[in-house]
């Protein structure tokens, strides 16, 4: 586990976990597809928690936590990456720490 900024901010990999998954998916789902709007399909949200799930062992998936909530994560799979912090955490070196 990564720390930084006094212990406020925690970098880790994946547990892998449905309920960390099914969180992760969402902020996918609502963030980063353009087509999304801020809307959920629960379709869609359920092929990315499967391709979430699919990238253990074979890609990476990293989650920043602050306090006890993921507030964002890195996720290379099939030669994409996609990075996303909530933006009241972006410049506080969190995008940087999921990189390192």
């Amino acid at each position: 586990m990564t720390s930084f900024h006094s212990d406020k901010y925690f970098i880790r990999e994946s547990v892998y976990n449905l309920v960390e998954l099914a969180l992760l998916a969402r902020m996918y789902e609502e963030n980063c597809l353009p087509s999304s709007g801020g809307e959920v399909n629960k379709a869609s949200l359920s092929q990315t928690l499967l391709k979430m799930k699919a990238t253990e062992g074979k890609g990476e998936l990293k989650v920043a936590i602050h306090d006890t909530d993921p507030i964002g994560f890195l996720w290379k799979y099939e030669g994409h990456e996609t990075l996303w912090v909530h933006p009241t955490h972006r410049g506080e070196g969190v995008e940087q720490g999921l990189r390192g």
